[in-house]
């Protein structure tokens, strides 16, 4: 072979590894995207029903959110296929017309809780004094499902959630995914609906009264917020 030829060959193999580095480095057009700021945002359905503003005590409360692995991200705009994912959903209910400090979210203690067998959802009692639902959701076909009831035992105003603290384990993959990005999850519970949040207002405590309404959409409906009264 030409001396020149050979010459070249040597210089493009010790240039490859980092022509392979650069290749891999560089981001795609999406990803370079300045209008795709911060952390993904993930967005999956919840329900409950009846939706009424006004329970009565023994009244069942139905929980359920069923929704395919192709989930909605708010940042971009598309959807992502998130195959086995854990979203580490998280439910809790707040007594809100008393004014308590520190903040304890007890008040799961004031209702039964109906969890069907087939579903991982169990009370957890936190160092902090906090009572909450955790677990995971089942996901079969394509399909994630949690479902499970409340049914109150005692009157009041109360402030339910049903969130997820996907971020938690935020080292999990999906196709498309760009590096270095972190992800959320958030909950759209009944389609968007208020869900009563003008409730907050009546509230004493100003961490309802005004913190959760100065950034509403991400602190109360963005983790599936609920806002009732429940009579005798």
């Amino acid at each position: 072979m030409p001396p020149t030829f050979l010459l070249l060959m040597r210089y493009l193999i010790i240039l490859l590894p980092f022509i392979l580095l650069l290749c891999w480095g560089c981001p795609r057009k999406e990803c370079r995207d300045a209008d795709f700021g911060g952390a993904y945002q993930f967005v999956i359905p919840a329900t409950l029903s009846p939706a009424r503003d006004t329970f009565r005590i023994g009244d069942t409360i139905h929980i359920s959110s069923v929704f395919s692995d192709e989930v909605y991200e708010r940042q971009t705009q598309q959807y992502y296929k998130l195959e086995n994912w854990r979203f580490y959903p998280d439910t809790g209910i707040d007594r809100i017309d008393v004014a308590d400090t520190p903040l304890v979210r007890d008040a799961l203690l004031s209702f039964d809780v109906i969890v069907p067998e087939d579903f991982d959802y169990i009370i957890y009692n936190y160092i902090s004094g906090d009572v909450g639902l955790i677990g995971q959701y089942n996901y079969k076909n394509g399909t994630y499902a949690l479902e499970y009831a409340i049914v109150p035992q005692d009157t009041g105003l109360f402030y339910f959630f049903h969130g997820a603290v996907q971020s938690f384990d935020d080292d999990q993959d999906f196709p498309g995914r760009c590096p270095r990005k972190l992800s959320n999850t958030n909950v759209e519970l009944n389609g968007g609906a208020g869900n009563n949040i003008e409730f907050l207002s009546a509230s004493p405590d100003p961490h309802y009264n005004d913190w959760v309404l100065l950034r509403s959409q991400e602190r109360f409906h963005d983790n599936g917020g609920y806002c009732f009264y429940v009579v005798e």
